[in-house]
């Protein structure tokens, strides 16, 4: 069912020696067996559940999954069930059912709603949430938040299950019940593994079997009552003081040397036809001889063909993931109380500190427009007056697209990182994405630009224009804000990241009414506040503000064309930039 054959994972680092995270991995398992891999911080559990999941490469060797060499033919991601560490991989506002139902949503095709509804329910029985269905995620207690990430990853009915310490941190009582319920998935599916990477050394006699790796050695493969015996220890809390007394290459040699007799012992073969503990009634044999065959995955690519296709749950279309993110998405902030009222106060207090800003200085414009030829002293405090109205209208809107994108995707890390590994489409979360914000990012700037033409009456210029540049300056920001999260850990360091892009802009837009038109122009490119706010101002060249302004500021000015082409590009620069670090991610 499945064969790790010599499996390495060697991590280069800048100026440092490379480290070998796993060397040179190799056992065999069943199907419908269930295997605990037990190890201190540091030993590659993780790493190696994410070669299982095929969210990292092995450097040398391989994995047989079904009779498949899955680094040539990697497995279809409806067939791994992973059940990441992490427990903030939970999305806290939706009910239990709507989680499972999320993610069926994102995972499998083809099911009618009421199968959908079945399958719901099925998986929330058999995982022991059905008393909470109706409940919010955010609600739930520890030990239930890890029933449903269970749940989350059975949704495709997965023949590879993968758990990352998913018992750790909980109660005796509680353990106890999740190895119990592991049992039960393994036994559950006709061709299922599941695996079980653990610190925890308790309810170890649950497990078929138990490997026990050492800084990336392998340094024992078999029933959790023979650990006493191979180590020479009394009690299996004694296990991690025993591993320190000898290096970790020492414990890879000996159980190389062991590792036959071992799996002769407790029939234990690389064919994987027998790898089940022995019952209690079976004595532990003092004496271990004999020898096992070893697995081997051809190295020549000549000689390997490709394995019929393993059925698998299809996975939704584009469309329809992408349909679902922008409802998730929407339904969320309806839910979050303070996330909808803070939105709803932004979007009242930008027009109403632009409109306290703008006022004072109104009459200056109103005078100025009144007369064919104003007088100087009434002219200039006008054309300035025009100027600073509209570039406060950028500076606001490029405030307000630096929240929106900064927080998005770093502030949903985890359950990104799990849905992507369990097939969602990159191209269908950037594009779900977009389909909140772009709205969000439409009704903050027409807002903000159609209340300030409201409360002056009016200013110079085409409105219609000014509106859309104020648009898109707030949405090719809000991109660029979205390819920070991307590419940042956690919400403060994007938040960061987005804020100092904006203090640039804004600097850089004010800083170019000074600078010499060829360092300008090698700006200019880069600067979106520039274009928002260069494009708005031509909008006035029809008046008799636009001439003054020309000579107190000493740049080129793009026109509203121009300038939405440049925003456009902007924002496509975002995009990809978004799309780009999500996959490089994977």
């Amino acid at each position: 069912m499945l064969e790790l054959i010599r499996l390495s994972r060697v991590v280069k680092r800048p100026r440092q020696e490379a480290l070998k995270v796993l060397d040179e991995i190799s056992f065999a398992l069943p199907k419908g067996h269930l295997m605990a891999v037990v190890g201190a911080t540091g030993s590659g559990k993780s790493t190696l559940l994410d070669i299982l999941a095929g969210i990292q490469q092995p450097s040398a060797g391989g994995v047989r999954f079904q009779g498949r060499d899955t680094v040539r033919y990697p497995i279809h991601a409806n067939h791994i069930g992973h059940v990441p560490a992490a427990d903030d991989v939970l999305n806290d506002v939706l009910t239990v059912r709507e989680s499972v139902m999320s993610a069926l949503l994102l995972r499998v095709a083809g099911l009618s709603k009421d199968e959908q509804v079945d399958r719901a329910s099925h998986l929330l029985v058999g995982v022991g949430l059905e008393t909470v269905a109706t409940h919010p995620v955010g609600t739930l207690p520890l030990p239930q938040r890890r029933r449903l990430k269970l749940a989350l990853a059975l949704v495709s009915d997965p023949a590879l299950v993968v758990c990352d310490e998913f018992a750790d941190g909980l109660d005796v009582k509680s353990e106890r019940e999740m190895a119990a319920l592991l049992k039960f998935i393994a036994s559950d599916h006709p061709a299922r593994v599941v695996i079980h990477a653990t610190q925890t050394l308790g309810n170890l006699s649950a497990y078929d079997t138990v490997v026990i790796l050492h800084e990336g050695h392998v340094c024992f493969h078999g029933p959790a009552r023979a650990v006493t015996h191979y180590f020479s220890i009394t009690s299996i809390d004694e296990l991690y003081p025993r591993l320190a007394k000898r290096p970790a290459e020492r414990w890879g040699d000996s159980w190389s040397r062991h590792r036959d007799s071992y799996y002769e012992a407790f029939k234990l073969g690389s064919e994987g036809s027998s790898l089940s503990a022995p019952t209690d009634e079976e004595e532990t044999p003092t004496s271990l001889k004999g020898s096992a065959a070893a697995a081997e995955i051809s190295s020549d690519p000549e000689t390997q063909t490709e394995p019929a296709h393993l059925p698998s749950a299809a996975q939704p279309a584009l469309s329809a993931q992408v349909k679902h993110l922008i409802q998730r998405r929407w339904t969320t902030l309806r839910r979050s109380r303070r996330e909808w009222i803070t939105q709803l106060s932004l979007l009242v207090a930008a027009p109403l500190l632009a409109m306290l800003l703008i006022l004072p200085n109104l009459h200056f414009i109103q005078d100025a427009l009144k007369t064919a030829s104003p007088a100087p002293e009434i002219l200039w405090p006008a054309a300035y007056s025009f100027s600073m109205a509209w570039f406060i209208q950028v500076f606001l809107i490029i405030l307000l697209a630096a929240r929106n994108g900064a927080r998005e995707i770093a502030g949903e890390r985890g359950l990104l990182e799990r849905e992507l590994t369990g097939g969602l489409s990159a191209k269908a979360y950037v594009l779900g994405k977009l389909g909140y914000l772009v709205p969000l990012v439409l009704a903050q700037s027409f807002t903000l630009g159609l209340f300030i033409e409201i409360v002056t009456g009016g200013l110079p210029g085409y409105m219609m224009p000014r509106l859309i540049l104020l648009s898109l300056t707030g949405l090719a920001f809000t991109a660029l804000s979205l390819g920070l999260s991307a590419r940042s850990r956690d919400v403060d360091r994007a938040q960061s990241r987005a804020w100092m892009l904006a203090v640039v802009n804004v600097l850089l837009a004010g800083a170019l009414l000074g600078f010499p038109r060829i360092l300008g122009g090698v700006l200019q490119p880069l600067v979106t506040a520039y274009y928002g706010w260069s494009g708005g101002v031509e909008t006035v060249q029809d008046t008799v503000l636009f001439a003054p302004i020309t000579q107190f500021v000493r740049t080129w000015f793009a026109t509203p064309t121009l300038a939405i082409f440049a925003l456009l590009a902007h924002a496509a620069v975002g995009v990809v930039v978004t799309l780009t670090s999500l996959r490089m991610r994977r």
